[in-house]
């Protein structure tokens, strides 16, 4: 047997084997701390790299589960993400690591009130209140839940403290808007939307609130241009629009325009529409007879 290619062998290994362990310290000082995944993680979010961000965070909670922001910052991005039930999870768990953190009860608040949950919005946003009172956005969290649970006047108050907070918040100025519209304050509902949409032109549902307003207060003309603009859009209110913008036309006694629209509200299944087609529309009528009664329209406010 041949021995000294083995002993030639082991030497090279040795040799690799040393330059290795030399390097092991080097290798452990450059892997990514806990602290560096949570700021990759927020980077990730503020960008609305979601998936990004979901990734650090996961990776930050591996190495530290109770390391501060981790699990509320997880939430904020499941709940970015829709996983509503994931992100009510993560926050139970972060209320356990910073009980006394107002932004993590903001952001739990949110949920609720995605889902509906007055009461529980409510509870989450008095404790963040009770923790931090000067939290613009924890104001506009509690203005939702009132709206939502039909609390106009009180939906008011806590918009104008949250505006006084942060005056240029486009979205307390519309929702402010719509609720001055809704306590039949449509002049002062529309001078709120028209600031918000001049600050966020992309609003949803904002120029469609905007158009509701005008008709309200008789301004048909410019109502039939808002209700044009929204039509242009194709969006989920473009029924509606068309309703509108034909009663505008109607009270302005342009019935060919009136009925024009009409006739393409009714094309796409609006109830009301097809009525008006049938029994005004295609007849020699002068008014529509029993014309149908809505209701005042309720914004959509997108959370």
């Amino acid at each position: 047997m041949h021995h000294s290619g083995t002993l030639c062998d082991l030497r090279p290994m040795f040799r690799s084997l040393f330059i290795g362990s030399t390097l092991l310290p080097l290798l452990a000082l450059a892997q990514p701390s806990a602290d560096d995944h949570l700021k990759n993680a927020q980077a990730a979010y503020s960008a609305n790299a979601l998936s990004t961000a979901l990734a650090f965070a996961d990776s930050a909670l591996a190495l530290e589960p109770g390391i501060p922001g981790g699990f509320k910052l997880r939430g904020d991005i499941k709940q970015r993400q829709l996983d509503l039930h994931g992100a009510l999870m993560d926050y139970t768990k972060a209320e356990k690591v910073e009980p006394d953190n107002p932004r993590l009860y903001v952001s739990r608040s949110a949920v609720h009130i995605t889902e509906q949950r007055v009461k529980e919005a409510m509870r989450d946003i008095e404790k963040a209140l009770d923790l931090d009172d000067k939290d613009p956005d924890a104001w506009y969290n509690r203005a939702c839940a009132n709206y939502i649970g039909r609390n106009n006047e009180g939906a008011l108050r806590d918009l104008e403290r949250s505006l006084e907070l942060r005056p240029d918040n486009a979205d307390a100025l519309f929702l402010r808007g719509v609720v001055k519209g809704e306590l039949f304050k449509e002049t002062e509902g529309i001078v709120d939307i028209e600031a918000a949409l001049a600050r966020k032109p992309e609003m949803a549902d904002g120029l469609m609130s905007l158009g509701v307003l005008q008709y309200e207060t008789k301004a048909y003309d410019k109502a039939i241009d808002t209700f044009t603009r929204v039509i242009d859009a194709k969006d989920d209110a473009l029924k509606e629009a068309l309703y509108y913008r034909a009663d505008c036309y109607y009270a302005l006694k342009n019935k060919e325009k009136a009925c024009e629209s009409w006739r393409e509200a009714a094309a796409l299944g609006e109830s009301d529409s097809k009525f008006i087609v049938r029994n005004y529309c295609n007849t020699d009528e002068d008014r529509i007879p029993k014309k149908p009664v809505r209701g005042r329209r309720r914004s959509v406010i997108e959370f």
